[in-house]
């Protein structure tokens, strides 16, 4: 018999880790929406097909890599982004609170915590003592890295293009100076550059093509 990819056990812990909707997981699983209910039930077995499935996504999600990762997984096991994640099973960090996370802008994050989620969800205002800013969760999950933190413990982030994207998209809300800091940080203190042709492809998918191309020109020479 064919070695299984992952334990049932592995398999839970990653279906709690992913954030992902019955919808999303019977996409990422190949099954149908009711089979994907049943396993967040434990109604059904777990099937090695599956548990491949599960990994390959884990993995393709995981686009961070080298000292980026370093850095990301150690702020966010300082800030207690697992805890957060937990909290709201189907949220990610998104925004400038990833662009904080990853070096790119002077700003920091004392006093709050940004996420995106589909819009159904509650978003309410605060989170202990920090205050919560939602950003609208677009073509979810898309572009969102289910990692660990140095401590091994789970959390979702916008990946590098996605967070460029939604700091485009939510320019009213974080200013164009910081935005284009941002842009200018993700290209010249990241250690790998985020993906021009991902970020301009979703761009366009959501018509921002023009306000991205016009950050990439200004404020992402290399």
């Amino acid at each position: 018999m064919a070695r299984r990819v992952w334990t049932t056990e592995d398999f839970r812990r990653w279906l709690s880790a992913s954030g992902l909707s019955s919808p999303q997981l019977a996409v990422v699983l190949e099954v149908s929406e009711r089979t994907a209910k049943r396993l967040r039930a434990g109604e059904v077995g777990v099937k090695d097909p599956m548990t491949a499935r599960a990994q390959e996504w884990l993995g393709r999600s995981r686009t961070t890599t080298g000292r980026d990762a370093e850095l990301i997984d150690s702020y966010a096991a300082q800030a207690d982004w697992a805890d957060l994640c937990a909290a709201y099973p189907n949220a990610h960090l998104a925004g400038m609170q990833s662009a904080i996370a990853r070096g790119w802008t002077s700003a920091n994050s004392h006093g709050f915590r940004q996420l995106a989620q589909p819009e159904r969800m509650p978003q309410p205002p605060k989170w202990g003592d920090y205050d919560l800013e939602w950003i609208v969760g677009v073509d979810l999950p898309w572009g969102v890295e289910v990692r660990e933190d140095v401590d091994g413990r789970a959390y979702r982030v916008a990946s590098a293009e996605r967070t460029l994207l939604d700091l485009a998209a939510n320019e009213a809300l974080f200013g164009e100076d910081d935005v284009g800091e941002c842009y200018h940080g993700a290209f010249s203190l990241s250690e790998s550059t985020p993906s021009r042709a991902t970020l301009l492809k979703q761009a366009k998918s959501r018509g921002l093509d023009d306000l991205v191309g016009h950050y990439l020109r200004n404020h992402a020479k290399v």
